[in-house]
């Protein structure tokens, strides 16, 4: 832990955010991706990222699961690894 103590603006702050109430599916969908791609880069598997989205105590990525399904979310973890490899090589 750092020594320095955190200032009121300081930009490393924990700050909690609430999702809106209704979101449309294209916006779902982004947040998805970005949750995906994150625990990817984090080196979470895929079981291990598909248990994030199935647990209700991670509020983000169980909406999408409980949105849009497992299908989608299993799908998107498929997806992220080859496109994470694309941009390296890039």
């Amino acid at each position: 832990m750092a020594d320095k103590q955190l200032e009121e603006d300081d930009p490393f702050a924990i700050v909690g955010v609430r999702l809106p109430e209704v979101m449309d599916d294209e916006a779902l969908t982004t947040m998805a991706c970005c949750f995906v791609e994150e625990l990817a880069r984090l080196g979470f598997g895929r079981e291990r990222l598909l248990t994030v989205f199935r647990n209700p105590f991670y509020t983000g990525p169980h909406t999408v699961y409980r949105l849009k399904g497992e299908a989608f979310v299993r799908a998107l973890a498929d997806q992220i690894p080859a496109r994470a490899g694309e941009r390296r090589r890039g």
